[in-house]
């Protein structure tokens, strides 16, 4: 009785613990006019919009970046670091 628990516990609290995560994703590419760029995704319950916008602001440091595509209701972003 005791691992039929076991197992129904650990079979509920699957699919909890794959979607709660805050996934966010950082792919290095380049823009169209030669900057490099990022193509970041942020997604899960706990990952929010502002978490892409943590996430590019460390990718671009001191020197910001300009957002070449995305918005808060697709949660993903292509940003390009501004020019040192």
């Amino acid at each position: 009785m005791q691992s039929i628990r076991r197992v129904l516990a650990a079979a509920a609290a699957l699919p909890i613990a794959l979607g709660l995560p805050a996934c966010s994703t950082q792919h290095a590419t380049y823009a169209a006019d030669g900057r490099k760029a990022y193509v970041i995704t942020c997604e899960g319950y706990l990952s929010s919009y502002s978490t892409c916008l943590v996430k590019a602001g460390r990718a671009c440091g001191g020197r910001g970046y300009d957002t070449l595509r995305g918005g808060e209701d697709d949660r993903s972003l292509l940003i390009a670091c501004k020019a040192p």
